[in-house]
């Protein structure tokens, strides 16, 4: 069974964000390459009950995407996390890879989070996601 960070991976692969296992990465952000991109679940709202069935009908986890890029290059950790942003909130009632996706929701504007330890560029950008 695909998971959500999964379906979410190959959304950004399929529209050229990334290659993933290469650039683009799931749950972690390894020391090389430089510039890659990396998404993160994390808590969101608690799952809803809908019409009184007792069955949580839609679960709301938030992920995170996080990028970076070379040295002292602000404009490409700028434009690539634009690109992740814009490419993940067009999701909207779709299933992608066997996952029902109601709607991805920027909870962010592109944010800035300042070097890593090598003084490469870091910018994030955050989801709520509605899951069927």
């Amino acid at each position: 069974m695909t998971t959500m960070l999964e379906a979410l991976g190959e959304r950004l692969q399929t529209d050229g964000i990334g290659t993933l296992g290469t650039d683009l990465f799931l749950s972690l952000m390894p020391e090389s390459p430089d510039a890659c991109v990396a998404l993160f679940e994390y808590g969101g709202q608690a799952p809803a009950l809908t019409m009184g069935s007792g069955l949580y009908a839609i679960n709301r986890p938030r992920v995170q995407v996080k990028v970076r890029s070379l040295r002292e290059d602000y404009p490409a950790a700028f434009t690539k996390a634009v690109a992740c942003r814009d490419s993940l909130s067009g999701i909207t009632n779709v299933s992608l890879s066997g996952v029902a996706f109601a709607r991805v929701s920027p909870t962010t504007s592109v944010n800035p989070i300042g070097l890593d330890a090598n003084d490469r560029q870091q910018m994030s950008v955050n989801f709520e996601v509605w899951l069927l």
